[in-house]
């Protein structure tokens, strides 16, 4: 049943002290694509299948999910997985390259590209958190009992809630998330929200100079569209697509999230002389 999602064989390597799980695939040009919240590697598996023709792709286990090494609750901060993401790009020499991140892997990647705006070739934000705010508020599950009911009744509701209400009995995407529900911690998930709930990018973002493309779903229930407009509006030359779909258009609408995403990555680039 998960060969749909498996595709690509599991990598690992050391950054930081962590272990870290990544996959890869393709030739070409880099495209660096990190998950979203209580997710993992495997939700670009479709998309890493359509643009490994053209670039090579690298998906990223964050530390606190999936098969990644899970640190200590006091770990978790989006400065933290930015430098994260910085050592594994060193790691493997990936130079200028692309990059592609959901939700909290949006959050991510639009604070790297403000800190390291010549290694970001392009940049594609898809339901990005920007301001920290979201439908729901974790900071208040902070006693033990509670976050291990929060990961129990999460393992239903978040396959609802993130993807388009309308689809919702697509089984292959809700057991893939019932996966990665079980793969976090109560640590690592509550720890994790947190560090989104009280970052906010909003000085970051007219430092980002590579061209960008933010993707908002108009049936959301998770990152509201706010924070993904605001992103659009107010990094420089961004531009912004809404498609009927929910937190996650790469379950919802993927061909039509893959054909904007490939359409803006091979765009060639204008030379100013």
């Amino acid at each position: 049943m998960l060969a749909y999602f498996m595709t690509h064989p599991l990598h690992t390597t050391t950054l930081n002290g962590l272990r870290i799980a990544y996959r890869v695939a393709g030739q070409g040009p880099d495209v660096l694509l990190i998950h979203g919240w209580v997710s993992s590697s495997r939700m670009w598996s479709l998309m890493m299948n359509d643009l490994s023709t053209h670039f090579r792709c690298w998906a990223i286990d964050l530390p606190g999910f999936a098969d990644s090494d899970k640190p200590g609750a006091s770990w978790y901060s989006i400065e933290n997985y930015e430098q994260v993401i910085n050592a594994f790009a060193d790691q493997f020499d990936l130079g200028r390259f692309d990059l592609i991140g959901h939700s909290m892997g949006g959050m991510i990647a639009l604070r790297f590209a403000a800190r390291q705006p010549t290694r970001v070739r392009r940049l594609v934000a898809i339901n990005p958190v920007v301001t920290g705010r979201v439908y729901w508020d974790l900071r208040l599950l902070t006693g033990t009992p509670l976050r291990h009911s929060m990961l129990a009744l999460g393992r239903w509701f978040w396959p609802i809630a993130s993807s388009d209400l309308l689809r919702r009995h697509k089984s292959l995407h809700a057991h893939r998330m019932s996966i990665e529900w079980n793969q976090a911690t109560p640590d690592s998930a509550i720890s994790a929200a947190k560090a989104i709930s009280r970052h906010d990018l909003t000085p970051l973002l007219p430092l980002i100079t590579a061209p960008t493309l933010v993707i908002v779903g108009k049936r959301d229930l998770t990152a509201p569209n706010a924070e993904g407009r605001f992103a659009a509006q107010t990094i420089p030359d961004a531009r912004l697509e809404e498609l009927s779909a929910g937190h996650l258009p790469t379950d919802d609408v993927p061909q039509q999230t893959h054909a904007l995403v490939s359409e803006f990555l091979e765009k060639e680039e204008v030379v100013l002389v």
